[in-house]
């Protein structure tokens, strides 16, 4: 009986690990470097523990933890993300997917239920 209830735990745990994926992994997705968004010269930083954007207006930090259904993206043969966020101002979920062939991310936001056009971010 000890036997069956220990290979039980053990096919669970296996089973656990294969399935599951940290916030952080999912996050990776994007290579960690600073980049230019091609329609407002914006830097956005991914690292490991998040995202964060300069502009004209100011700076926002957006931790891993505090992005709401973060979620792996593929699409044109590339790998990214998609996640939400909201602020007390605007609610806006985004969609990043890096080119893997030349290396640019592309970014779709939605704010406040309206799409933004596609903007390109390119490696500083």
């Amino acid at each position: 009986m000890k036997k069956v209830v220990f290979l039980l735990v053990i096919l669970m745990a296996v089973t656990g690990a294969m399935f599951a994926q940290s916030a952080e992994s999912i996050f990776a997705n994007i290579p960690a470097a600073a980049y230019t968004k091609s329609d407002d010269n914006a830097v956005w930083t991914f690292a490991a523990t998040g995202l964060t954007i300069r502009d004209n207006s100011g700076s926002i930090t957006i931790p891993v933890r505090d992005m709401r259904d973060l979620a792996v993206v593929t699409e044109r043969g590339g790998a990214g993300c998609s996640f939400a966020y909201d602020t007390l101002e605007n609610k806006r979920t985004y969609k990043i997917v890096v080119n893997p062939m030349t290396g640019a991310v592309a970014l779709n936001i939605v704010k406040n239920g309206a799409a933004l056009p596609e903007a390109t971010l390119t490696k500083r």
